[in-house]
């Protein structure tokens, strides 16, 4: 609401309450309903999103000593560069004498090596032949085996089978003759003698002997015979399965002798190699260009800017550098982000984006790896530790997989103040900042916010302002303006308002909810068409005044959960707390 209309809303309030109820000095607004969005507002500093490093790759020339070379020639300070353009070159020509002393070695057990390797390949021949003969000889038994369960067992079960069929038959036949011999036989008929039935009895008998002879036969065969011949062709294997391993360890022992003085050159000549490629990469270590266009800023490390340190660093031609030694800085001006600090009252809130590692390194230096021979797999794995962290570098956009993006924010730089920028919270501390002395009892959390928007002149260190815009937000509920809320974080969610009535002005509690730097929710204590005070602190006593701080903050609540406002917070020190004029209040 403008000052024009406030000034309508005190006139038609004069007019309806009368002389008694209007002042002049205040400034009225009516209750009603709206849509309010928490934001947090806060100050920070231009950054480069990617700056670059550029460090001293160079190894130290002794293990006693940590300077690695001189500088022979290096760039201006603040100097615009190119994309591979030179920025450094260090001193080389100690490295170039070892480069030719190494070549001389490795050539050396190169030769040592393939002298070895040669005898080895007799040794293989010969235990190829070997081992072809025993697992001959276990074949062929495997072949006796199955030719006795597949051929011999089977005819052999058959024919007692079949001789057991005739005896079964047989029996039958005669126990049927010899039932009716013996019933024919018997007194009173007489067809048959006794002495023929007791003849057919004994051949009945005769023929049970003969089926229990064959039951036998085939019971021998099946429980005897047949497991002593199946164990005894088994056996055949098993020794021809250990003979097979006996030639194989034979082998590998015969191997092993003619491999050891193989193995050893090659390690030799491995080794010579390896190093041989070291000093290359640390020659090519000495030129350092550029990794992206930007401007060069020499690097000054925080003790030497104080004078401690028992190092002192400094980028000049001629002068030492030590290994891991970081030299300048190049700072990508294309992407920039904000520097800021968020008040631990509102952190809660505030969301960055979230990545996922995909281990894409890892990967390729497993598929690396996967090499059957001991000594390929340890050239491989040198080779890459070596490249590791730059190949990461490379692969940057690949290492990692983005779930889910930041809150949105504004930003205004103060170099443009009438531009807007659009943006995304990258990154939220997880651990508070550490703070000066004057400000210890103040916890901020340090946020990265990006800008979305290329603009040309944006320069490192800059001032900005940063509003984040969360994800609580209400909509069709009852709010006023926070001026018009009197109160501390001590109140909890309770504060004071200022309500006109016909009598005149109304101390009245209130229950506030969400909120932001110009608008706050009411939960309880007012009704739509309500009329509140705007600057209250005219109707308080100058003991009022001291208890209600002016501060903004104290007057609107700091909760962590954007609903009943009970957090609590501190304003101190350089970082103003959220709601103090500089970021927006819980």
């Amino acid at each position: 609401m403008g000052l024009t209309g406030l000034g309508v809303v005190v006139a038609s309030v004069s007019g309806l309450f009368g002389s008694q109820a209007a002042r002049a000095d205040l400034i009225l607004h009516t209750v009603g309903y709206g849509n309010i969005q928490l934001t947090i507002t806060e100050r920070g500093q231009l950054e480069s999103a990617d700056n670059k490093d550029i460090v001293c790759r160079v190894k130290a020339r002794s293990a006693n000593s940590t300077m690695a070379t001189t500088i022979r020639w290096v760039i201006d300070d603040g100097s615009e560069v190119n994309t591979g353009d030179k920025l450094i070159q260090l001193d080389d020509s100690g490295l170039y004498e070892l480069l030719k002393q190494q070549r001389i070695a490795l050539d050396q057990a190169y030769a040592n090596f393939i002298q070895a390797d040669t005898a080895y390949d007799i040794v293989v021949s010969q235990n190829k032949s070997d081992i072809a003969t025993a697992q001959l000889n276990l074949e062929l038994a495997e072949i006796d085996l199955e030719k006795y369960e597949k051929g011999e067992y089977i005819q052999l079960l058959r024919e007692i089978e079949g001789r057991l069929m005739m005896a079964r038959s047989d029996l039958a036949m005669w126990e049927e003759r010899s039932a009716w011999s013996t019933r024919m036989a018997k007194p009173g008929r007489r067809f048959v003698t006794a002495s023929q039935a007791q003849a057919d009895e004994a051949r009945m008998k005769s023929a049970k002997i003969a089926l229990a002879k064959i039951e036998e036969e085939m019971r021998v065969l099946k429980e005897y015979t047949y497991p002593r011949s199946k164990k005894d062709f088994q056996g055949k294997i098993d020794e021809g399965r250990r003979a097979v391993d006996r030639v194989l360890a034979q082998a590998r022992a015969k191997e092993l002798q003619g491999d050891a003085d193989r193995k050893a050159k090659r390690s030799i000549w491995e080794q010579e190699q390896i190093r041989f490629n070291e000093i290359e990469e640390e020659i090519k270590k000495c030129s350092i260009v550029a990794p992206h266009s930007g401007l060069v800023v020499y690097y000054v490390p925080e003790q030497s800017r104080w004078g401690s340190g028992s190092q002192q660093s400094t980028i000049a031609q001629g002068e030492p550098v030590r290994e891991g030694q970081k030299l300048m800085r190049i700072p990508d001006l294309t992407k920039m982000v904000v520097n800021t600090r968020v008040h631990e009252a509102m952190i809660s809130r505030v969301r960055g984006e979230k990545w996922q590692k995909t281990g894409f390194s890892d990967g390729v230096q497993a598929a690396l790896l996967l090499q059957q021979d001991f000594w390929s797999r340890f050239v491989a794995q040198c080779a890459f530790d070596g490249i590791h962290e730059e190949f990461s570098e490379q692969n940057r956009h690949l290492e990692q997989i983005k779930l889910s993006d930041g809150l949105p924010a504004q930003v205004r730089i103060d170099a443009f103040p009438d531009r807007v920028l659009t943006g995304e919270v990258k990154f939220v501390a997880t651990v508070a900042s550490q703070q000066d002395w004057s400000s210890a009892d103040v916890k901020v959390y340090q946020t990265l916010v990006s800008i979305k928007e290329s603009v040309p002149g944006l320069k490192p260190g800059m001032s900005a302002e940063v509003t984040i815009l969360t994800d609580n937000a209400r909509e069709n509920c009852l709010v006023i303006p926070v001026q018009a809320i009197l109160g501390s974080v001590e109140m909890g969610s309770k504060r004071r308002v200022y309500v006109q009535t016909p009598t005149g002005p109304e101390a009245r509690e209130v229950e506030i909810g969400l909120n932001n730097d110009k608008m706050a929710e009411v939960i309880s204590g007012l009704e739509e068409g309500e009329v509140v005070i705007l600057n209250p602190r005219a109707l308080l006593s100058d003991k009022e005044k001291a208890q209600f701080s002016e501060s903004p903050y104290r007057n609107v609540v700091g909760g962590q959960n954007g609903s009943d406002g009970k957090g609590k917070g501190k304003g101190k020190g350089k970082n103003p707390p959220p709601g103090s004029g500089k970021g927006g209040p819980g």
